[in-house]
Order: structure tokens, then sequence, then C-alpha cells
């Protein structure tokens, strides 16, 4: 007999009969954001006493008492709820071409929306090195410092110019803003360089990337810092210390992106984007060939990494005004900056530009461009509907784990068995006397309480230059994969090393247990308790 299909709002509403409490483990897709619904449920009568989320798959313990009737719940917790509308995913409907091709795996998409995973690039600090970038109300509340390096001496000063070249902020808004961003949560830094009527020159660049590798330094002991990308979209004459500077910066961890530029010729000699290890980004249009302008063209050749769309986008200008005919490899490059910043966003502090630069070709589309002559046929990708087993992306972390047996509040043990895109119950529970053994050497307990989003971790033995002081590391590695609020850090008494406690919007216990060995949690760690 195959196992009843319902989600676990639809299992709550169901009528019982007797008055005991009846524990159910309920299975619901990776990602799933039916935990917005339960406190609704809760008032119903349904207690929940843990959850459980990791790769592959998600599921919450419920012990019930007799519920209303299935018409005294309101209609949203009582009907079936199909796999893929409770996905933790949002879309973005009518944003041009160019943003709709970084999410789709087909060509020709028939829909202008652009999928993606909430918060993505959250924590993660982007460097927009141009013309300034203006606090328009798409991206305001992402920009969280600015300085200007165009005045005399260049040592950088806080401003607040507007872009009056209109220019960096339509790159800043690619890279991300709530509509039309490859990334929507990146922090966005306007890092001015050229005023209105001039190129940028090579000293404001220089003084720039000095500012940012120092600025970087400190941010790096930040709670809520996940990496840092630079973003150059234009191009200046080759320079030792600039080039030095570029290497300075990816030794630490900065990954440079940076635009071919708009010559259609080969980009062998343009810099930053031909110098090592820098991601250097053409232009193509919507017919996947690389693309032409009135006076020019996308630059080819080998030192490209790969092409994103560049000919007739759609974003914003310096006043928030919506174009549809914004063009130039400029305007390609931060939209693979802010697929960088989704991987950022993930993985943390570990990730590196060597290791954004092969994610972005594994999630690329491959040999589907024309007349790139001898560049790399790559078309950029955030891989949303390429990865499989509830990952953001082709190539992230995994952390599948075997679905071990749930405890209830009542003490019934049940198995679970199911897949990311199918929804089911449990087994019948064991003996209510079943007991669980925890592991021979614990380094870690978890505790969640679903209704209120709160979690309390316990540790013993972890590293503690990544655990960082007040527990920094950790609270920084658990805020890249949700908000975490009334954050509270304290040493804890034998056998624990600390406890930490607060809020969290979503328990991802996959990027959660990612987050606590990044954080200094012995490698193979697996937390007792809820969660």
């Amino acid at each position: 007999m195959p196992a009843t299909w319902i989600s676990a709002i639809s299992l709550l509403a169901l009528r019982c009969t007797s008055t005991p409490l009846v524990t159910r483990v309920v299975a619901y897709p990776t990602g799933a954001l039916a935990h917005q619904h339960l406190p609704a449920a809760y008032t119903a009568g349904a207690n929940y006493t843990a959850v459980y989320n990791n790769a592959v798959v998600s599921g919450a313990i419920v012990s019930a008492p007799t519920i209303h009737r299935a018409q005294d719940v309101d209609s949203p917790f009582v009907t079936n709820v199909p796999a893929t509308t409770i996905r933790r995913r949002a879309v973005d409907q009518d944003v041009g071409w160019g943003l709709a091709y970084l999410s789709e795996e087909k060509r020709d998409p028939p829909a202008m929306n652009y999928e993606y995973l909430a918060d993505s690039g959250k924590g993660v600090d982007v460097y927009i090195i141009d013309s300034g970038v203006s606090k328009i109300d798409p991206i305001k509340d992402l920009i969280t410092d600015e300085m200007d390096f165009t005045g005399p001496g260049t040592d950088g000063k806080k401003t607040g110019l507007d872009d009056k070249k209109n220019h960096g902020t339509t790159v800043a808004a690619f890279v991300g803003s709530a509509k039309y961003g490859a990334a929507k949560k990146p922090n966005l830094i306007n890092c001015q360089v050229m005023g209105e009527n001039g190129d940028p020159s090579t000293d404001a660049v220089i003084a720039a990337m000095k500012w940012i590798i120092d600025r970087n330094e400190d941010r790096k002991a930040k709670a809520d810092y996940r990496g840092a990308i630079i973003n150059i979209s234009f191009e200046i004459n080759q320079n030792a210390e600039f080039e030095a500077l570029i290497g300075k910066a990816i030794g630490r961890k900065i990954t440079v992106i940076a635009s071919a530029g708009n010559k259609d010729e080969d980009a062998a000699g343009v810099f930053p984007c031909s110098y090592d290890d820098v991601i250097c980004v053409g232009s193509m249009d919507k017919d996947y060939r690389r693309a032409k302008f009135e006076n020019g063209g996308s630059r080819y050749g080998k030192a490209l990494t790969l092409f994103a769309p560049g000919l007739a986008l759609t974003g914003y200008d310096n006043k928030g005004i919506v174009h549809n005919d914004l063009e130039g490899s400029s305007f390609a490059t931060p939209f693979v900056t802010g697929i960088a910043a989704i991987y950022y966003g993930r993985e943390g502090s570990t990730m590196t530009p060597a290791r954004v630069k092969k994610l972005l070709i594994d999630n690329a589309e491959m040999d589907e461009l024309w007349n790139v002559k001898d560049s790399p046929n790559a078309l950029a990708n955030s891989g949303y509907k390429k990865a499989k087993d509830g990952k953001p992306y082709k190539g992230a972390p995994s952390s599948a784990l075997n679905i071990d047996p749930l405890l209830s509040a009542i003490g019934a043990l049940g198995s679970l068995a199911a897949t990311p895109t199918t929804l089911a119950t449990s087994t019948s529970p064991l003996s209510p006397t079943t007991t669980i053994t925890p592991p021979p050497t614990e380094s870690c307990h978890t505790q969640y309480k679903l209704v209120l989003d709160t979690f309390d971790i316990w540790g013993s033995n972890w590293d503690a230059s990544k655990l960082g002081d007040n527990g920094a590391g950790l609270h920084g590695q658990l805020s890249g994969c949700a908000e975490v609020t009334k954050w509270k850090f304290e040493t804890a008494s034998d056998p624990w090393q600390f406890h930490a406690s607060g809020q969290i919007t979503i328990w991802q216990q996959t990027c959660i247990e990612h987050a606590m060995v990044s954080a200094g949690a012995p490698e193979g760690s697996q937390c007792s308790g809820t969660g």
C-alpha cells in the first residue's frame, strides 16, 4: 500500500477521533516553506516537537490531539500541497531576457522570469569600482559603504556622491537588486574612481584596490562576513603596481571579475581582464551570438572566461528608471559577479577565486554560442535548475546524510523514507520505550523550536580559531544560512565548551551542519538533539 501523499499541514487538518496524542513523522521536500504555516496550525492544536532537514529530505515530528474539523482550519492549511509549490525559492517575472537566461537550462525560454534562492549573496561584500553608485530605491538598502577616490591625493573619502556618469549604478543593480539583480542580498560597496566626464585614473584605481584589501581584512573578523568580490567594468593601461594588487587580492580569497570590452577584437593585452586569475567576461545577445554594437562588439579570445548577456538588457539607470536598451560587456560582467555572490553566500570563507571560476564553468551552458572565435564557448548560468538533490547549484557542497530515526516528544520512534520531490508520512511508530543512544564522542547538540524559530547549540572540542571571539565565526556561518537575531554566546560547563542561542528565520539542516563544520566543529560531527 503506497504512503499517503499529504503535507504536514494537510495531516493536521484531518479529523482525529481519538483523544490521546497522535504522533507522526511527516516528510516534505527539501527547502519547503511549510514552517511559515506552522504557527497557524499550532493554534489548531498541533505541537511540533522536532524538525529534521538535510539534503535528502525535510520533516517535522507532529504531536496532535483531536484536531478541529477541516473546515474549521483556514483553507491554506487543509489542501494537499504539490511538491513543486513549497520550495524555499522565489521568482521574479518579466525581468528581460538577460537575467532570465541566467537561471534557465534550456535555449530560448518561453518566459522572461528569473528563479533564485532567497537571500542569495547575503553577507558577501561586492566592491563596485566604477563611476559611483547612486542610492536609488531598488538598491539603497544594499549599499553598506562607499568611498570616493577621485579627489586630490586619491586617499579616499566618504562622500555619498551620486553616479553622474550613469554607469556604476546600473552595474551595481545587475549584481544585486530585488528585480534585476543576479543576487538579491549582497553588500554593495561604492568605490568611485571616475567623475562625470573622465575615465578612471590609474592612481584612483590603485587607491581603491588598497582600501578594499585593507577593509576586507577588517571584515573577515565580522560575524556576517561571507567573502568578497571586486567588479571592474572597464579597462585601464597595464601597470605593475595594479597587477600586484590584483594578485594580492586574489591571494586573500577576493575574486576579481572584469569586462572584456567592446572593441570587437582579441582581448589579449586588455587589463585587468587578461591578468592571471581574473575572471574575464564577454557579452552575447538574445540569439546566442557574440554581441555586436553600433560601434563595435564584444571582445573575444583565450583571455575570456565566459560570456553573459550584454545587449538590449533591462535594468536601472542612475535615477532608478528602467531601460530596455542597456548594452556592453560592462553590464554582462555584473551578472557573473552576482552569480559568484550566490556561491560565496552559500560556501562562505571556504570559497576561493579558483573555485568560483570552476563553479562558473561547471554551471555554464556549454557550446551554445555562435561566432565566439577562439573564446571559451561558455554562457554564464546560476546553476539554479541544474542542481540535484536539493543543492542550489551544481558542485555545491554535499551534506547528504543517512536519515536516522527521529524521536518525538512522547518517545515514539519511526523511520522516515521520502525523496526531495515527494511527500510522505512515516512508518508506524515503534515501541514508545525505544531509546536513542547518543554518539560515543559527542561534539555538538542542537535544539530547535519551530514555532518560535529559536535555537540552541552546545559544542565541545571545536577549533577556537574558527569559532571566533564570542562565537563570531559560528554566528557568521549561521547567518549565511538564514537571518540570525537575538544572538547569545557563553562559555558552558563541562562537558560542553560553549552554548550559543538565538532566533533564525529558517532551520536548514544541511546548511546548518556545513556552517558548524566551517565554524570549527570536528569533521564528521553528527549533532544529537532536535533540528
